[in-house]
C-alpha cells in the first residue's frame, strides 16, 4: 500500500473518498493453505478492516496462481498414483488432497533421480531427464496448448483445491471482493 500518510502508529488522514484494493492470500493450487498464508490472511484482512473504518472504499482481492509447472506437477502424481481417488471418497479437504499429490511427486521425482545418477548421469543430467519431470513439462506444454483433457484434469483438481480453500476461508470468517487468477493474465 503506498500512502502518503504520516507514522502509522498515528493513524490515517482521512480518505478523501478514495479507493484502495488490498491483495492477500496469493494461494497456488498445488498445495493447501498453510502457516505463511494464514499470516498474509489476517494481515490483509486487518488492514482492509481499518482502510475501511477509516472512510476508505476498500476492495479485498486474492490473485491465484492456478497455472504452470507446479500444478501439472500435482496433476501428473494424481494421474499416476491418484487410482480415481477424490477429496470425498477419501474424505480429506480438497486441498489437502491436491497438495499430497505434489508431495507424491516430489518423492518419486527423487526416486527417479536417484535412480539416472547410479546409471551415471550427473545430478544436473538426472534433474532434467527424470521421466516424470518430463511428463509435468509435457503437460504444462498441452495446457498452453489448450489440450481438452489435460484443461479438464486441471478445472477438476482446482476446483477441489478451492472447495478446499473455501472451507478455510470461512472458518477464518475472511472474504474476498474479486478473484484474479493467473490463468486468466499470465500471457
Amino acid at each position: 500500500l503506498q500512502t502518503n500518510y504520516p507514522d502509522p502508529r498515528f493513524g490515517f488522514k482521512s480518505s478523501n473518498g478514495r479507493k484502495v484494493m488490498v491483495e492477500y492470500s496469493s494461494p497456488n493450487t498445488n498445495k493447501p493453505l498453510h502457516l505463511g498464508h494464514l499470516r498474509n490472511i489476517f494481515l490483509g484482512w486487518s488492514i482492509a478492516q481499518i482502510l475501511k473504518e477509516s472512510g476508505y472504499e476498500t476492495i479485498k482481492s486474492c490473485i491465484v496462481n492456478d497455472r504452470g509447472i507446479h500444478i501439472c506437477k500435482s496433476m501428473i502424481a494424481w494421474k499416476k498414483f491418484g487410482f480415481d481417488q477424490t477429496p470425498s471418497k477419501a474424505d480429506i479437504k480438497g486441498d489437502k488432497f491436491v497438495g499430497n499429490f505434489y508431495v507424491k511427486f516430489d518423492q518419486e521425482y527423487k526416486k527417479e533421480i536417484k535412480t539416472l545418477m547410479d546409471s551415471g548421469l550427473s545430478e544436473e543430467e538426472a534433474k532434467k531427464n527424470a521421466p516424470i519431470m518430463l511428463e509435468a513439462q509435457d503437460m504444462l506444454r498441452k495446457w498452453e496448448a489448450g489440450d481438452a483433457e489435460t484443461l479438464d484434469l486441471w478445472k477438476k483438481m482446482n476446483e477441489w483445491v478451492y472447495e478446499g480453500f473455501n472451507k478455510t476461508y470461512k472458518a477464518l470468517g475472511v472474504a474476498f471482493d474479486i478473484n484474479y487468477f493467473e490463468s486468466d493474465t499470465y500471457l
